[in-house]
Formats: structure tokens, sequence, C-alpha cells
């Protein structure tokens, strides 16, 4: 099996890896219902790793604003078939998206190498532990839903996790910090968690959560804070694709966004493969992306844009 990148220097000399998504759900805000079988997941994983994907990233319960709870035994039946049923076939790395810590254990067990939990190991309390028992990696996601419960962007959401993750005299010192402080906040809590559960930095990856429950601007300006998670010695998870402060943008700028349109489909997916572009410019580490093929050709030119002393240093010819 490929390793996956856990360099952890600012200036990633690595290229960007490409993980992407396989939502094993009805309701998932971009892609519900399409992938709800095991059949169906695994003809798509086929497509996927035939286009070059770097990693998969399988989900068993959305987490979209309006969503709902999903019992563990449930979320458990949708995702480990389709892990056993890819194993069959290929050696990916394969993370799988859940924050319950039995789930993620039953996917380990199948064959997942990393977790992608969006509660930052806060949700469940075992979490951590299972990862370091599996010898596995894992995605702390800040979540600003869970850091700010009370905010007008979050209360769109469902709710994370089976207890409350912060006091409420935690949460009424965070109602006073900006975005970035605030993010740094949750990671110290998540990466102590980490830390006692004997898990080592190097198996760890950060991710800014983009679009949990932010404001346009903030998810902005985390996309702006990027460099301190590098800086901190982590490297980058990052998911923007299709997220809606995309699509805010870009209906406040007049284009058309309505995916049930050829041109708002795209408008959505080349927006996305922008932000990945800039992203690979900046080393990030992986992207999770839905059009693989856009954002593979995104990430090429960001990397060559970074890596620009290692290409190969080639005369052009004319045009023909």
């Amino acid at each position: 099996m490929e390793k996956i990148s856990r360099s952890k220097s600012p200036r990633n000399r690595e290229k960007t890896k490409l993980a992407a998504i396989i939502n094993v759900t009805p309701d998932s805000f971009s892609d519900g219902g399409k992938f709800d079988t095991v059949d169906k997941a695994l003809h798509q994983a086929r497509k996927l790793i035939g286009q070059g994907a770097d990693m998969l990233d399988i989900g068993g319960e959305s987490t979209r604003p309006g969503s709902h709870y999903v019992e563990i035994e449930d979320e458990i039946n949708r995702v480990v078939p389709v892990i056993e049923a890819i194993r069959r076939e290929s050696d990916i790395p394969i993370s799988i998206d859940t924050w319950k810590a039995p789930v993620a254990e039953a996917a380990l067990q199948v064959g997942a190498d990393l977790i992608n939990d969006i509660t930052g190991f806060l949700g469940d309390k075992q979490m951590a532990s299972k990862v370091k028992e599996a010898g596995a990696s894992a995605i702390l996601m800040f979540n600003p839903v869970m850091a700010r419960p009370g905010h007008a962007s979050s209360k769109i959401f469902p709710s994370f996790g089976f207890e409350p993750a912060f006091s409420a005299e935690e949460l009424a010192v965070f109602e006073g910090l900006g975005i970035r402080d605030l993010m740094w906040r949750f990671f110290s809590k998540s990466l102590k968690v980490a830390e006692a559960a004997g898990l080592a930095q190097e198996n760890l990856y950060l991710d800014p959560g983009i679009g949990f429950g932010l404001t346009t601007r903030e998810n902005f300006q985390l996309l702006q804070a990027l460099a301190s998670i590098h800086q901190a010695g982590y490297p980058i998870f990052l998911g923007v694709s299709r997220k809606r402060f995309i699509v805010n943008l870009l209906e406040k700028n007049g284009l058309e966004t309505d995916p049930a349109t050829s041109e708002g489909y795209r408008n959505r997916d080349l927006a996305s493969a922008h932000l990945t572009s800039i992203a690979a410019r900046s080393g990030v580490e992986i992207l999770r992306v839905h059009d693989l093929a856009a954002h593979k050709l995104a990430a090429e030119i960001g990397d060559a844009i970074r890596l620009a002393q290692e290409l190969e240093d080639v005369n052009l010819g004319q045009y023909k």
C-alpha cells in the first residue's frame, strides 16, 4: 500500500494528494443516494481509482445542515461492506469519515487506514484509544459547531458528539475569540486527547473545518490561516469541494450556481478546483474532493508552481 505523505514541512516537497469522496448515505448534500449500495459504491471506487485518486474517503453519515444522527449499527452496516469490497480489489489508502469509535473500530478491522473525525476526538471519548490500538492515523477537524453551538451559523447543523465537548465557562470564553484563535483553542484540546492516548504527532493531520458553522468571511479567514497549521508542525487535510460558502461567493457576484443547470453545476466545481490549486500551491498535503478529474488538473498546476525547481527544464517548441 502506498503510504500517504505525512510531511510536516511548511514547504512540503511532495505532490498534494487527492482524497476522493464516496458517501454511502441517502442524504449527503452533494451525492446522497448515488452510492448507497455496495455495488454502486464499488463501481464508483473503481472509477475514482482509475482516474488517479490517491485515497478514498468513505462516509456513512451525512453531516450537512439539517441532517440527522445515524445509529452506530446502521452506520457500520453502510460502510464496512463497502470497505471490504474495495479491499478485495485494491490496496488504495482508505479514510473512514466518522466520529463514533465503534464505527471507526469496525472500519479499521476490515482495512481502513485513517480515521477522519469531524469532532477532533472530542465527540467520542473512546476514539483516540481505538486509533492508537489499531496503529492507525487520524484527521482531527476543528468543529466550530461544537465550539459555539449558539452561533447562528451553527444552529442549522446537527449536534456532534455524545456529550458536550466544552464546559459553559469555556464556551463563554470562546464567544469573544476570532475564528483563528477559536480554531487553535479547539485543536489544543483535541491534541491533548491524542497525546493522552499515546498517539504520535506524526500520525495526525489537522483539518480547519471549512464549511462547518462558519460565515463566508470566516471560511476565507481560515483558508488564510493554513500556514499556521504547517508552522505548528502538522500536515493539513482540507475539504472545500462544493461547500456552501463557495456558492455564496459566486451568487454575490452574479454567477450561475443552480446545480440543476449545466453552467451552475460546472461553476461550483470550477470554483472548488480553483481553491484546490491554491491549496496545492501552499503545500496542503491532502484535499478531499468530489469531481476528481477537475481537482486533479487544478492540483497539478498548484504543485507545479510550488515544486518548480524540481520540474524537468524542457525547451518548448512553437505551437502547431
